[in-house]
C-alpha cells in the first residue's frame, strides 16, 4: 500500500508493536499514521508485515528468540522473505527500501537489518533494542559483515517500560556497528514542541553510509505518537522519512 504506484519506487517496511501498544497494531495504519500520508505524497511503497497472533497472543515479534540471531532462522528470515518478495511484486527500487519499526518492531527492524544489510539503504527504530542486546555494535557490526547502515533512533526519555538507557545503548550500538564507536556529534539541534507534542534533542553523527541520528524525545513514554510512527508527533515522524528516503545503496 498504496497499490497504485508505478515500477521504481522507494519501499519502507514497518513493522508493528505489540497489538496492544496504542497505534502499534498495522489495523491501525491507515487511520493513524503519518507513513501513509506521506507516501501518497512522496510515493513511495508501504508494507506492514502482521505478526500472528497464534505465534504471539498480544502480537510481538518474538524478539528474544535465539533464532532471530541466526541469519535463515526465525522471524526475522520470514520479514526478509516479505521483503524480497513486496521487492519483486511492487518492483520497488531495490536501492532504495528501508526498514522501520516500534517497541518490538523497532528491534526487529535491527534484528533484520543486521542478519540481512544487503536488502536496505536505512533503518529507523524506535523504542527499540540494539541487534544482540550489544550495546558496542559488535554484533551488528559481525552479522552485517562490516556494511554500514544509516540508521535513525527514537526513545523518549520517559518511557516506562523500555527505559532511556535501552535507547542510548541502541545508539551506541549503531555508531559501533557504523565505524564510528564513541564519535562525536557533527550536529545537535533542539526541536520545540509545536506541532508535535514533545521537544525533541536531535544529534547526529557520521555522514552518508555511516550516519547515526539520535532523537530524545523529552516527555515521552513507551507509546507512539499521533502519527503512529514515532514517541513524537507527525513532525518527528516526517523528518524520519525524509531520512530513510535520502539513502540509497
Amino acid at each position: 500500500m498504496p497499490r497504485t504506484l508505478g515500477p521504481g519506487r522507494p519501499l519502507i517496511v514497518w513493522l508493528h508493536g505489540a497489538s496492544r501498544v496504542r497505534h502499534g497494531d498495522p489495523r491501525e495504519l491507515r487511520r493513524t499514521s503519518t507513513l501513509l500520508i506521506e507516501a501518497d505524497r512522496l510515493g513511495y511503497a508501504v508494507v506492514a508485515p502482521r505478526q500472528s497472533l497464534r505465534a504471539d497472543p498480544a502480537g510481538t515479534w518474538r524478539i528474544v528468540d535465539p533464532a532471530n540471531l541466526i541469519r535463515g532462522s526465525g522471524e526475522a528470515s520470514i520479514v526478509a522473505g516479505i521483503v524480497r518478495r513486496s521487492i519483486r511484486d511492487l518492483k520497488a527500487d531495490p536501492a532504495r527500501v528501508y526498514v522501520a519499526g516500534h517497541s518490538a518492531g523497532g528491534a526487529m527492524a535491527l534484528d533484520v537489518a543486521a542478519l540481512y544489510p544487503e536488502l536496505f539503504a536505512g533503518i529507523s527504530t524506535s523504542a527499540g533494542m540494539p541487534f544482540a542486546a550489544d550495546p558496542t555494535g559488535e554484533a551488528t557490526r559481525r552479522a552485517r559483515g562490516g556494511m554500514p547502515l544509516p540508521t535513525f533512533v527514537v526513545h523518549g526519555d520517559r518511557d516506562s517500560f523500555a527505559p532511556l538507557f535501552v535507547g542510548t545503548a541502541t545508539v551506541s550500538a549503531a555508531l559501533g556497528a557504523n565505524g564510528i564507536p564513541g564519535g562525536r556529534p557533527s550536529s545537535r539541534t533542539v526541536v520545540p514542541a509545536g506541532p508535535d507534542p514533545y521537544r525533541t534533542i536531535v544529534t547526529r553523527y557520521g555522514s552518508g553510509q555511516r550516519e547515526v541520528v539520535s532523537a530524545v524525545v523529552i516527555g515521552a513514554d513507551h507509546p507512539t505518537g499521533p502519527g503512529g510512527l514515532t514517541v513524537n508527533g507527525p513532525a518527528l515522524d516526517r523528518r524520519v522519512i525524509s531520512f530513510l528516503l535520502s539513502k540509497h545503496r
